[in-house]
């Protein structure tokens, strides 16, 4: 995740504004956020003159209005933070936020809840009914912005979901000034939109959520293909010459004529196509590289070989019957699971791991390996040696992200849910949904992001 920025009240930075001449450092929310924000610290009182310490203020119903009065002095000071809030919201508007954590029960910054007492009826039981002063205007300049108070960021489930949220807002926005310069489609973007199950402390909401986009790229050598490579869309041209240098089928770049980009025109997922021609030495060697090389299928995740088209990876896909149920409580346990099956990785800190579950969470085989991908080999080699494929009612789980070929090999061994701590790429969540298989991302605790096929989940859906 990139650094963005999220405004905060300061207080909460450690800055010693309250009225006290305190602060309320929040260490824990601090030190989560660390790698992945630039704090905006506003401190609305200290910022209109009201100075450190300062007599305290609240919020007094009067009539029809909600004025911020001083305790003691009676002074009112409802008009200055209102212009005050109107110009700060103007030059927050410029610094391109992400987010805002606000002080709780704050006159100036509560988001709700904060007391509010009765002009006739002095100091006699206020209602938490309030919205302090600037967040009601900065709730209102940015009615989409990701905005929570510090009490409801207590716990790492619900700061793991407002940095999700936060992240979703960033790139709607980066969406917004992609179509504003002319953006490309959406089949050449880097991500795709998906419909997604948000579970947070047992709780499951439906959202639209960007995953990673994964799509073939046909690399050819004068009109035949001679790789297909997973990869996300973009720089297609200089990612087949890297491929051929890799292959060593080219030494330099004199060694190519042309590189043309074009679209398949019967490929029903419109994949691209890249057809490189050498010229030279190169060029002679073409026909007999074409003859002696394997049609090879290769993607991020160090390879799926021996399949000459993306077609061959979609035949002959048909969807895992329903069932099972997993219950939210099995799967917040299986990250931890396997990662005490990571003896290896404890040694070296550089394995990945995938595991075998039932669907009560009882182990069934786990391995350790370089490659997401051998590891899953591993374990439904385990199964297919011991006879006990197709793996039905089970659970793969899987550090890392999820990509298209885990998918793959997930359905190939029939296993109905995949569940890994990262992101899935779109292409991942496309054939899961093809397949029925259930597939989670992000699983950390209660926390995690279903793609597809959710009715395997138990959970509480929010209404």
């Amino acid at each position: 995740m990139k650094a963005v920025r999220i405004g905060i009240s300061s207080c909460l930075l450690g800055d010693e504004v309250r009225f006290d001449g305190g602060h309320k450092r929040d260490a824990p929310l601090l030190e989560a956020f660390a790698p992945h924000v630039e704090w905006v610290r506003v401190c609305p009182e200290v910022e209109i003159g009201m100075g450190v310490p300062r007599e305290p203020v609240r919020l007094v119903q009067s009539g029809g209005d909600l004025r911020m009065i001083a305790v003691h002095t009676g002074t009112d000071h409802t008009e200055a933070m209102r212009a005050f809030a109107a110009r700060r919201v103007q030059a927050l508007a410029a610094m391109d936020l992400r987010g805002y954590v606000l002080k709780s029960d704050s006159p100036s910054c509560g988001l709700s809840g904060v007391k509010v007492f009765d002009v006739n009826q002095g100091d006699a039981d206020p209602a938490r009914r309030g919205t302090g002063l600037f967040a009601a205007a900065l709730t209102s300049a940015f009615p989409d912005l990701p905005i929570a108070e510090e009490r409801q960021l207590a716990d790492p489930a619900s700061r793991a979901n407002f940095l999700d949220r936060v992240v979703a807002y960033d790139r709607a926005c980066d969406r917004a000034s992609d179509r504003a310069r002319g953006a490309p489609p959406e089949s050449l973007t880097p991500s795709r939109p998906v419909s997604v199950l948000r579970v947070s402390g047992g709780t499951a909401t439906q959202a639209t959520d960007r995953t990673a986009a994964e799509e073939p790229l046909d690399i050819r050598l004068h009109g035949r293909s001679f790789a297909v490579i997973m990869r996300t869309p973009g720089q297609d041209r200089a990612l087949a010459a890297g491929f051929l240098l890799s292959e060593r089928i080219i030494r330099s770049s004199d060694d190519i004529a042309a590189i043309e980009h074009c679209r398949h025109p019967d490929h029903r997922t419109a994949h691209h196509v890249v057809d490189v021609f050498l010229r030279g030495e190169a060029a002679a060697r073409v026909p007999q590289l074409l003859d002696a090389r394997r049609q090879m299928i290769a993607n991020s995740s160090c390879g799926v070989c021996g399949r000459a088209t993306i077609d061959e990876l979609r035949d002959d896909i048909a969807a895992l019957p329903t069932g099972p149920t997993v219950d939210l409580s099995i799967l917040a346990r299986l990250p931890q699971q396997l990662r005490r099956q990571q003896s290896t990785f404890d040694e070296t800190g550089g394995l990945h791991a995938a595991a075998v579950f039932t669907a009560d969470g009882t182990l069934l085989a786990a391995a350790e390996d370089v490659g997401r991908h051998n590891a899953v080999d591993k374990v439904v080699g385990w199964a297919l040696t011991g006879g006990r494929l197709p793996l039905r009612g089970t659970v793969l789980m899987v550090s890392g992200r999820a990509s298209f070929e885990l998918t793959q090999k997930a359905l190939m061994a029939g296993i109905p849910v995949l569940a890994a701590v990262s992101a899935p790429s779109s292409l991942a969540a496309e054939l899961a949904q093809e397949a029925g298989i259930t597939l989670v991302g992000f699983l950390r605790g209660s926390s995690m992001v279903v793609y597809s096929r959710p009715e395997r989940v138990v959970v509480r859906v929010a209404v």
